[in-house]
């Protein structure tokens, strides 16, 4: 026999949905970040290996504006390069070197000059906003069953 009730959504209901919610999005985030970093490795690691170095040329260039002054944020260039028949594009700064390293064996692994120089420390970065959301959600989480377990004994929650 199916019950067909209506169900009640009731404050709890959507306390621990929001909750569920926020975990899930801190968690994905934190997964794409970690996804970045190790994509970002893997092309260094392979550019670290063997490379060739291959001069770009700077198509266009668009400048980012911003504020009520509409004063200038950024200017970021479109380059062109080519690399055994194939072209490749990608944006850049204004003023980096339009050098690119591309990998002779797989040309999927490409970067600019200035990436590679800085090495995999990029990576850092998402790291720690990885280990940030990853914490963010596990605080949510304590927190949130603190409260649940204050409630069931019939008394407030403590912040200390």
């Amino acid at each position: 026999m199916v019950d067909t009730r209506p169900v009640r959504i009731r404050r709890p209901h959507v306390l621990h949905g929001f909750v569920v919610l926020a975990v899930l999005v801190q968690l994905g985030f934190a997964a794409a970040f970690l996804v970045d970093a190790a994509e970002t490795n893997t092309t260094y690691d392979a550019l670290a290996n063997h490379r060739v170095a291959v001069h770009g040329q700077q198509v266009a260039c668009s400048a980012i504006v911003g504020g009520r002054l509409r004063y200038v944020m950024a200017v970021i260039c479109r380059v062109d390069y080519t690399y055994a028949g194939v072209s490749y594009t990608a944006e850049i700064p204004r003023g980096e070197p339009a050098t690119f390293y591309v990998d002779p064996v797989n040309t999927a692994y490409r970067m600019n000059e200035v990436s590679f120089e800085k090495g995999p420390t990029e990576t850092v970065g998402d790291l720690v906003i990885a280990s940030l959301l990853v914490f963010g959600a596990l605080a949510v989480t304590i927190v949130h069953l603190e409260h649940l377990r204050a409630r069931r004994h019939g008394r407030a929650p403590t912040t200390e």
